[in-house]
């Protein structure tokens, strides 16, 4: 049985080879798969084992889910995902994608409300539409090299490191480190479809090295980017009523900093108290904060 379905998997890539980069095979459907809209205007299902069709807007159903296999390539598409297949590039209207790419040769142009991402290299990422109109990209395996195709703008995209896409031709934002093992933990596109061993062994692999390279973990996470040139920080610690400085300090690059409390007042359980004691001034500093980098 094992050999058969090793059989049937290269027989459809090689199908995907002959008809094209494009051509994308459904091979999976989780819940209630997908819908395209046929010239008439009426909503089909689609077809496991079938491909998608090309120019037709398709849209993932709720709590559901698709994967494809297209040359050197495989997808998985996301609940409420919204896009549409062209000869050399997908247009999306909204939603979430995971790609896995297996030539370095691949590339694959990716066009946003606001927003055009080439792709290309290999490894595996997982990319969001923004609610500005841009792009967010995760790195997960290997390599990813990203450009901003409306300035020409490079980007390697690295295993646990998050990168937002500005609308308008902006460019990226500085990139920011994500906790891989909480990520593929909570990501649907990665834990929520069935996965081969290989697969299995290399996220494996790749989020223990970064746990013992990191070390430690930070109060917060990064969210969406809802303004052109900015994205949330979301901490996942209560903090302080009292705004701390830079809370919301905003570099053009979309990078926040600050927003926890001070080590003290977290060891104490209150705010720690100031007697009048001779000392100079040099011998009292402040405790340094902690930068919003990561998450949890």
């Amino acid at each position: 049985m094992r050999g058969f379905n090793l059989l049937l998997f290269i027989f459809c890539l090689s199908i995907c080879q002959l008809k094209g980069q494009n051509s994308h095979l459904l091979v999976y459907a989780q819940g209630d798969g997908g819908l395209w809209r046929s010239d008439e205007g009426k909503n089909e299902a689609l077809s496991k084992a079938s491909f998608l069709p090309n120019g037709k807007r398709i849209s993932v159903r709720p709590r559901s889910g698709l994967e494809t296999l297209a040359a050197g390539f495989q997808f998985r598409f996301g609940a409420g995902t919204v896009f549409t297949l062209n000869r050399s590039e997908m247009t999306f209207e909204q939603g979430a994608l995971m790609m896995n790419s297996r030539r370095l040769s691949n590339q694959v142009s990716l066009l946003g409300p606001e927003s055009k991402l080439g792709v290309n290299g290999i490894g595996c990422c997982l990319i969001n539409v923004e609610p500005n109109g841009g792009f967010k990209a995760v790195g997960l395996l290997g390599k990813i090299s990203l450009t901003d195709l409306a300035n020409g703008q490079d980007f390697m995209l690295l295993p646990g490191q998050l990168v937002f896409l500005m609308p308008g031709g902006r460019g990226f934002g500085e990139e920011v480190s994500v906790n891989l093992s909480k990520l593929i933990e909570s990501s649907y596109l990665v834990s929520g479809f069935p996965n081969s061993t290989s697969f299995r062994k290399s996220i494996a692999s790749m989020t223990d090295a970064q746990s013992k390279m990191v070390g430690k973990t930070y109060g917060a996470v990064v969210g969406s980017a809802k303004q052109a040139e900015s994205f949330e920080v979301v901490p996942t610690k209560k903090i302080s009523e009292k705004p701390p400085s830079n809370t919301n300090h905003s570099n053009g690059s979309g990078v926040y900093a600050d927003g926890v409390n001070d080590p003290l007042s977290e060891l104490l359980g209150r705010p720690p108290k100031r007697f009048n004691v001779n000392q100079s001034e040099s011998s009292s500093r402040p405790f340094p904060s902690r930068l919003l980098r990561g998450s949890e």
